[in-house]
């Protein structure tokens, strides 16, 4: 009977581990500009990295200049309104470049596991760097708080460190570009920036439930099987 019993529950666990089949699908309605700008935040919020992209200044001493130049960052989704939170290094090439105002691009993909990573959603953020957050303000207290719940090892490396020079800056989005797959299944091209701005947590929230209707089952059916087990453990 214990033999059973254990058989069926790893069964159980490897068909709930187990991926749905997916397949390219066809609809009659593509999400409308305000359902991508709802989904795009839904994807800054759920990512943590992405790839700043900057161009070399004129004077760059490696002959670089007007050459673009892309890099894996961190970032943090802690504004209401959809301006990412960075961790400027004064080391760092992306930082150096992005000096003055210069226009930069954060470009952030779902990694979620599929059939096919062209289907996953992406986004590219156009805009600038806005001035540092005054160190020690009650600002810079709030957005550490905030990055380094995400990004734990990024404490090592928060502005007063030791290790090198570094400030909390917030990407100010000027420019919002969304494909949102494949396009007969998704809306792809521009969302307006005071769209993107105006998407709220709810209906952010809102989404991830109608995404993701299984949410807490797996709970449910753990709490199942322990129940389960328990009664066989009696016999």
């Amino acid at each position: 009977m214990r033999f059973t019993l254990n058989s069926f529950l790893f069964l159980a666990s490897v068909t709930l581990a187990l991926p749905l089949e997916e397949t390219p699908t066809t609809t009659d309605h593509i999400p409308t500009v305000k359902e991508a700008a709802v989904q795009a935040r839904k994807l800054l919020k759920s990512e943590s990295i992405a790839t700043l992209s900057t161009i070399f200044p004129e004077n760059d001493p490696h002959g670089l200049a007007g050459q673009p130049i892309g890099l894996m960052d961190y970032y943090a989704d802690c504004s209401t309104t959809g301006n990412p939170t960075l961790l400027a290094m004064g080391i760092a090439t992306s930082f150096k470049n992005a000096k003055d105002g210069a226009s930069i691009s954060l470009s952030i993909r779902s990694h979620a596991s599929s059939w096919s990573q062209a289907s996953q959603p992406r986004l590219s953020l156009i805009g600038r760097l806005s001035e540092k957050v005054p160190r020690g303000s009650e600002e810079a207290d709030r957005l550490k708080a905030c990055f380094t719940s995400v990004h734990k090892d990024a404490k090592i490396w928060a502005p007063g460190n030791r290790i090198h020079e570094s400030d909390w800056v917030t990407f100010e989005v000027e420019t919002v570009y969304w494909i949102g797959g494949f396009g007969n299944v998704a809306y792809i091209g521009y969302i307006p920036v005071e769209m993107w701005e105006s998407v709220t947590l709810e209906e952010i929230e809102e989404l991830e439930r109608k995404e993701d209707p299984l949410k807490g089952v797996g709970l449910k059916v753990q709490s199942g099987l322990s129940s389960l087990r328990g009664l066989f453990k009696k016999d």
